[in-house]
């Protein structure tokens, strides 16, 4: 327990004291004064009269001869004896007595100081003896003073102003961090303020002014102050150490070892109202002493880790530590009284004070250099950031993808210039000020539109909304939106995208399947044409010559059967035979003909070859046919292509063929084809085959290419299958286009196909 007491004169220049006696009484009852000057059997006390927690009544004795005739007090600086009994007796007499103590009320105090006081007028060269019976839960010791009243009143001033001052400077101290705490904001600052008053709070229970100045007439208050006061100080000074050295954060260890303590510090304080003092007292006593270690152990930690405030925070603890920790063994009986140990504390907490406040402003001061290095970064932070977001910004307005941001009225607020082209406008600002209203602009059904904004309400987003719109001189363009719907500010934003080509795309793939559909149906008909004209003839043949035998062998029957009969059987058989004949001829030449056209992609292998002298090498193949025809071949004679040159050859066969058996080019004076290979661009080249025969009008030109369409029908015609060979060949196989340009003159195939195939391995 924290003591204040002053060390005891064996002698003064005005006075002859003996040694202090003491004598502990039996407990079995009550000793009056009297039985105690004829019982009590006293033992001498060897230095300071300090037993530390003895929990028994005690009586102490001495004697005192005055040179001369004066006022004297006796003064027993010790404000925590619960019950002190002081009888100063000559020749058996009482001359004076003090009934006084903390534990009784300080109204009731002859003088009105902290510390316990008894004055009296002594002769000169008479004995007095002085005998006090103290009781007390606190430390039992019974420092005594002897001193004229002049001296007493002298010695009482400058306590006062040595008290004054200390707690003046330790007020000013909290204010002025208290201010400073107004001002940054800091939190260290008022756990700091908060610790100082809760310490000025506990000096005053341990001084006894608190008894003296506050609660003068509540004993049962004062008897609490002193441990609650202790630890309320204890509790702060542990949030202070955590909050000022940072530990949550440097040191989570650490930390939760100081909310364990804390949490013994709330247990303790409940327990006052629980346990005696004398028990409460010791323990809250030694977790104090044990988070003022932790405080210099983390304190010195933190200093380690190169966290500069903490020097200071460090060497203030262990100043103060020094002090508490000698008046505290002070009050424990462990250490005599003498200027250091009664001192020492007061000292202690005033330099804790200062290097706190030191400690303090050394944090604020690193925390403005960390401060000041963070706003540098932040500034260096907020210029890359905006030169992103002007990157950004850049980005948003050229992007080659519309954006747009709307309010919920259908009213837009921003547009990038590639969300204003799609519409038309030259420039995003003019957008905004002459589209006030999307609808008007809407091709697409407008509920449709309503309805799938109200889903990006409902949703927050909405993707792949295609709608389709009319810009500002009525062109026409499929859009596919995305939206996004922030309710902070009722808005809609997203981006935009022109899609009409793949709309479009889509359309010719659709009108192309269609056709492929068409071709399909139109080459099963024609199958069922080419086969089903000369298997019906076979069948009316084979009926002739059954009902000639029918018709023979009734006559036979009926002996009525002539030569002319047999002879006229003959020649049905002759006729059908020969009809049966041509039309089975002319199945295989469309079996064979359709297998040709199912088969000429199979088998295919690209390579590099010259395309000019694959053409004149195909073109002589062909010359034992083509007896008084001529053929030019023209093109750039070092062009080399990746493609399939096998499928080329068929092509030009095929055409040769068709020029032969249709243009009638023959009838003519000099049938001739021409052959030419034309550079389109960087990755095409066109192949056109033109004959000087009898062509073919703009009507007929829309067939060309579908399957079995052919100029020449018949029994004997052709089948129709060469041009719908050359279609599937070139689109197909060499991934190009089949044309059929009316020229006016004779018959003209064109063919556009890639230099080098996509698919080359």
């Amino acid at each position: 327990m924290l003591v204040n007491s002053v060390a005891l004169a064996q002698e003064s220049p005005s006075a002859n004291t003996s040694p202090l006696f003491y004598w502990v009484p039996p407990e079995e009852r009550e000793i009056s004064l009297t039985e105690v000057m004829h019982e009590a059997q006293w033992t001498v006390v060897n230095g300071e009269l300090n037993f530390g927690y003895l929990q028994k009544e005690l009586w102490v004795m001495q004697t005192i001869n005055f040179n001369m005739k004066s006022d004297w007090v006796v003064h027993i600086p010790n404000p925590f004896l619960d019950y002190l009994d002081l009888y100063v007796l000559q020749n058996r007499d009482i001359v004076t007595e003090l009934h006084t103590g903390d534990a009784r009320p300080f109204n009731q105090r002859t003088v009105k100081v902290a510390d316990f006081v008894a004055g009296f007028t002594a002769e000169s060269d008479r004995e007095y003896i002085l005998v006090a019976r103290v009781r007390t839960q606190g430390t039992m010791m019974v420092p005594i003073h002897w001193m004229g009243e002049e001296e007493y009143a002298e010695r009482l001033a400058i306590d006062q102003i040595i008290y004054g001052g200390y707690y003046g400077a330790l007020i000013i101290i909290a204010l002025y961090h208290l201010f400073i705490f107004l001002v940054v904001r800091e939190t260290g600052y008022i756990f700091y303020v908060a610790s100082m008053f809760a310490f000025v709070l506990l000096q005053l229970a341990y001084d006894g002014r608190g008894f003296a100045w506050f609660w003068p007439s509540n004993p049962e208050f004062n008897a609490i102050a002193f441990p609650l006061f202790y630890s309320l100080y204890q509790f702060i000074n542990l949030m202070f150490i955590s909050v000022f050295l940072r530990l949550r954060q440097n040191n989570p260890n650490w930390h939760k070892y100081l909310l364990v303590l804390k949490a013994i510090v709330i247990i303790n304080s409940v327990l006052i109202l629980a346990l005696p003092y004398h028990t409460i007292t010791p323990i809250i006593i030694i977790t104090g002493i044990t988070g003022l270690i932790s405080g210099v152990v983390s304190g010195a930690f933190r200093w380690w880790q190169g966290f500069t405030p903490a020097r200071y925070f460090t060497i203030a603890w262990l100043f103060f530590l020094g002090g508490l920790l000698l008046a505290n063994f002070r009050g424990f009986g462990m250490v005599e009284t003498s200027w250091v140990s009664q001192y020492g504390y007061l000292i202690g907490s005033l330099m804790l004070a200062l290097f706190l406040a030191f400690s303090l402003a050394e944090r604020i001061k690193s925390a403005n250099v960390a401060k000041r290095i963070t706003e540098k970064k932040l500034i260096d932070s907020q210029q890359q950031h905006l030169s992103v977001l002007k990157r950004y910004q850049e980005l948003y307005e050229n992007a080659p993808i519309g954006h747009f941001q709307s309010n919920s009225q259908y009213q837009l607020t921003s547009v990038n210039l590639a969300c204003a082209r799609l519409f038309g406008f030259d420039h995003p600002r003019e957008m905004l000020e002459q589209v006030k209203d999307i609808r008007k602009y809407l091709i697409s059904d407008f509920s449709y539109f309503q309805d799938r904004v109200r889903d990006t309400r409902k949703e927050g987003v909405q993707k792949d909304v295609e709608i389709k719109i009319k810009d500002i001189v009525g062109k026409q363009r499929w859009l596919s939106i995305n939206m996004r719907y922030w309710p902070e500010g009722d808005t809609y934003e997203g981006s935009i995208q022109d899609v009409t080509e793949r709309k479009i795309a889509d359309e010719l793939r659709r009108d192309l399947d269609q056709e492929r559909l068409n071709i399909m149906e139109r080459f099963s008909l024609g199958m069922a044409e080419e086969i089903d004209t000369p298997l019906g003839s076979n069948v009316a043949a084979t009926g002739f010559i059954q009902e000639g035998l029918d018709s023979l062998y009734a006559k036979k029957q009926q002996g009525i059967a002539t030569i002319e009969d047999y002879e006229q059987l003959l020649e049905i058989c002759r006729q059908s035979l020969q009809l049966t004949s041509r039309n089975q001829r002319r199945v295989i030449r469309v079996v064979k003909r359709f297998r040709e056209v199912a088969s000429q992609h199979i088998g295919l292998v690209a390579s590099h070859f010259n395309l000019v002298n694959a053409i004149n090498q195909t073109v002589e193949g062909q010359r034992w046919k083509m007896a008084g025809w001529r053929v030019y071949v023209d093109g750039p004679e070092k062009l080399t292509i990746y493609s399939y040159k096998r499928a080329i050859s068929a092509i030009l066969i095929q055409l040769i063929d068709n020029a032969l058996a249709h243009s009638e080019a023959d009838k003519k004076d000099t049938p001739t084809i021409w052959i030419r290979v034309e550079i389109l661009d960087d990755s095409r080249i066109s192949l056109t085959v033109t004959d000087n025969g009898k062509g073919v009008d703009r009507e007929t030109a829309k067939d060309l290419g579908q399957p079995f369409f052919t100029t020449k029908k018949g029994p004997d015609g052709h089948i129709g299958l060469g041009l719908y060979m050359i279609y599937n060949l070139t689109n197909r196989s060499l991934n190009g286009r089949l044309l059929f340009p009316i020229t006016g003159e004779g018959f003209s195939v064109q063919i556009h196909i890639p230099i080098s195939l996509p698919n080359k391995q």
